[in-house]
């Protein structure tokens, strides 16, 4: 009788166990995985201002810092393409006024590789909508750009919006001057571990 107690008791605890390591995390990845190859190569849009070109770098820097090695750089060439998305072979970042009733920045998969069962990102557009107010300051009456530039690089590195960790750079709400995300959470890394 001791002894199917201890099995009993001992598989309570590794399932236990297991359901706590299994939803310890938060992050999401997406179906079409990591990106490939990397590092990718992101092309800012040519009327972009020092302050955002530095601010794009400092998202870049954050992910390439994830623990998942060099994942995305910023390209010294820009562009002036105003269509979004563009199949085109470049990770293009534009800056296009979309509307009030769009999403402030928007990633899209432009193109996507199969290797046996494995779906990669191979090419990733950005676009930063012109109707939403920017700022690289933190101002509290705009929206910080590297804030939710490095939450868009979080789409292109391959992990999907998060929205029960709301300390996460992939959490999938963000407000006027919030800045946190600029910093990626554990949860964030752990993320990328798992993808690179």
């Amino acid at each position: 009788m001791k002894i199917r107690k201890r099995i009993f008791f001992t598989i309570c605890l590794t399932a236990t166990l297991f359901v706590g390591i299994a939803t310890a995390h938060a992050y999401t990845i997406l179906s079409a995985g990591g990106f490939s190859p990397v590092p990718a190569r992101i092309v800012s849009y040519n009327g972009f201002s020092s302050s955002i070109n530095s601010a794009i770098s400092s998202a870049c820097t954050a992910w390439n810092n994830a623990g998942g090695g060099t994942l995305v750089t910023r390209s010294s060439s820009t562009h002036s393409n105003t269509q979004f998305p563009l199949k085109n072979s470049a990770n293009q970042i534009t800056h296009i006024n979309m509307g009030k009733n769009k999403k402030m920045m928007e990633t899209r998969l432009t193109e996507v590789k199969i290797v046996g069962s494995v779906a990669y990102n191979t090419e990733v557009d950005i676009n930063v909508n012109t109707a939403y107010p920017w700022s690289t300051t933190g101002d509290p009456y705009a929206y910080d750009f590297q804030n939710c530039f490095t939450h868009e690089l979080g789409h292109l590195v391959g992990l999907n919006d998060e929205n029960s960790k709301s300390d996460s750079t992939m959490y999938s709400v963000t407000s006027l001057g919030e800045t946190k995300k600029r910093t990626l959470a554990q949860d964030d890394k752990n993320g990328i571990g798992v993808i690179y």
